[in-house]
């Protein structure tokens, strides 16, 4: 299972692709921040603590999950019906989760087809039971949907077709090891959805986790609560990409300032090629952009795990290598805490063996040749040149950290959509129609 947003929650049994939720919305959701998240949200009995019920829950929880694992009854072939998956999942969500309105369905069909959903729960909410020993994207003959013209769908594909049919609605998926959590969408481009991995959790017999799960999974929370959610994380997405937009040039201004200022002997050489016009604003410029591109670049593909050689899911030891010592995302929290603002080079440095490696290939830190952007022709005058911690990391603070209102919100490159990075390429491409007026602002008492 992919772990890439342990990080960003603390969770290793969560995880969220997509869109689906905003990750820093989810998050206040997971800490019990979020809006509707009051003991009365979750209809707790008065009398009772908020803690005792997902502590009573936990313990229901647990019990059901070691007689579904029991040794004598072992799993069933692929090809069976799993009758042991469907009671567990049943069982879990009813008396753990608070799913008392979960009862059994006839398939419903929307036009000419029809979809087999034998579960609804909350009377809206389909819910879609796999074999544990069948994955949730993986297709199988028994959800296949009548007169839809394919011969298997895997059960996310049948989740994700039905409530595109219907147009709205939220729909749970399970194969007991896993459960996942989907919505209405109008793009099949790419999977969305928010994870939890219930093997780890009772195996391992995390009560904090559980306590996430019970959080944002509870009977209370279907539908109203995360289209509640879900919008409010909109709302906060387009604040978040209007920070950016000015967080983008203002990271320009940090960075085009810093290599001017900056007393080396490559940065000697940028400031008297400025001077005798051997390079032009324009051409600095330029090459400031390209330095903006390569950190976005390296920003989604490190969020995504799609930079390294060796592929998404497989660990190495040259990828620890990397992302401890390498790694852009590792700057993200020395930013917002300010750590590190110094006018020591090293951080730079580090940036620059990045850009080295994406160059030519680097086996070391399983990183590809991919040339480019981060060809030594693209740059060639700041690849010479020093650049200050404080001036490296306020860019940061600018490209990870948008203004909204009074406070910062993190951007997550790794679920970042169409439109927050149209606002970023806006945003450079505004830059360069003005490069004059910001150019000046730079050179100012540089010349």
């Amino acid at each position: 299972m992919n772990r890439s947003m342990q990080a960003s929650f603390g969770f290793d049994t969560v995880q969220l692709e997509g869109s689906l939720f905003v990750a820093d919305q989810l998050e206040k959701a997971m800490r019990g921040d979020a809006a509707y998240q009051k003991p009365e949200d979750y209809h707790i009995p008065m009398g009772l603590r908020f803690t005792d019920e997902q502590g009573r829950a936990f313990q229901t929880a647990m019990a059901q999950w070691k007689y579904f694992m029991v040794a004598d009854s072992p799993i069933p072939i692929a090809g069976s019906i799993d009758q042991r998956t469907e009671a567990f999942v049943q069982g879990l969500l009813r008396d753990a989760l608070g799913y008392t309105a979960l009862h059994g369905c006839e398939p419903p069909q929307i036009g000419e087809s029809r979809y087999p959903i034998g579960f609804m729960a909350c009377d809206a909410v389909p819910l879609i039971i796999a074999p544990k020993v069948l994955s949730l994207d993986t297709p199988d003959s028994r959800f296949v949907i009548e007169n839809s013209g394919k011969r298997k769908n895997s059960p996310t594909q049948l989740a994700q077709e039905y409530l595109n049919a219907r147009g709205s609605g939220w729909a749970i998926v399970s194969n007991g090891a896993l459960l996942r959590l989907l919505r209405a969408s109008p793009s099949l481009v790419r999977p969305s959805w928010l994870e939890f991995d219930l093997e780890m959790i009772f195996e391992e017999s995390r009560y904090a986790d559980f306590c996430v799960l019970y959080r944002i999974m509870h009977a209370s929370r279907a539908a109203k609560i995360w289209e509640a959610w879900r919008t409010e994380g909109i709302e906060q997405g387009v604040r978040v990409r209007e920070g950016l937009r000015i967080g983008v040039t203002q990271a320009l201004i940090d960075l085009g300032s810093g290599f001017l200022s900056y007393d080396s002997e490559g940065n000697q050489q940028l400031r008297e090629a400025l001077f005798d016009g051997s390079l032009t604003k324009e051409e600095y410029f330029r090459e400031l952009l390209r330095l903006i591109y390569r950190f976005l670049f390296l920003f989604t593909t490190e969020e995504r795990e799609i930079l390294h050689a060796s592929g998404k899911n497989e660990k190495t030891i040259e990828k620890e290598l990397y992302e401890r010592g390498y790694s852009l995302s590792r700057l993200k929290d020395k930013a917002i805490q300010r750590s590190g603002w110094n006018t020591y080079p090293d951080l730079w440095e580090g940036c620059k063996t990045v850009f080295r490696c994406l160059d030519r290939g680097e086996p070391a830190l399983d990183l590809p040749a991919l040339g480019g952007l981060f060809s030594q022709s693209q740059c060639p005058h700041l690849d010479r040149a020093q650049l200050a911690n404080r001036n490296l990391l306020s860019a940061m603070l600018n490209l990870r950290w948008a203004v909204a209102g009074n406070a910062r919100l993190p951007v997550d490159y790794r679920n970042i959509g169409p439109e927050e990075l149209g606002s970023v390429y806006e945003s450079l491409r505004t830059c360069a129609e003005h490069r004059f007026c910001l150019k000046d602002f730079l050179f100012c008492g540089n010349r």
